[in-house]
């Protein structure tokens, strides 16, 4: 186990998200961050408020979980945003981080959701 924080941690998390955009080009952004919204990792462009953006998936994340619980729906597995200029991946990464991926609007969806699992699958089990 990593302790949080470290740069060792920090090295495993950029390995697995360089091993899981590769698979699939059009990722132009990264975010691991907690369940509370802090940024734990990222590859973010300049200019790009990375604390605003990690409050913003964490409470984006939180609403539609809670909407799924209340309709029944069952446990939440990811929420794919498709916006004017590109796809947005939130995905829970095991009980304690949130993995979000931000890629070109010509990428293909089932891509971007199978980087996000394949990442996802990695960071769980070191927080």
């Amino acid at each position: 186990m990593f302790e949080p924080g470290s740069a060792e941690l920090q090295e495993k998390f950029r390995e697995i998200m360089d091993e899981a955009t590769s698979l699939s080009t059009g990722v132009k952004a990264w975010m691991i961050l907690s369940k509370e919204g802090l940024p734990i990792a990222q590859a973010v462009p300049e200019g790009l408020e990375e604390a605003e953006m990690a409050a913003m998936a964490a409470a984006i994340l939180g609403v539609a979980d809670l909407a799924a619980e209340r309709m029944d729906q069952g446990l939440l597995e990811e929420i794919l945003l498709t916006n004017e200029g590109g796809l947005m991946l939130i995905k829970s990464a095991g009980e304690a981080a949130i993995l979000v991926l931000a890629a070109v609007k010509t990428m293909k969806p089932g891509l971007l959701v199978y980087a996000g699992k394949t990442a996802c699958d990695k960071i769980a089990p070191l927080l």
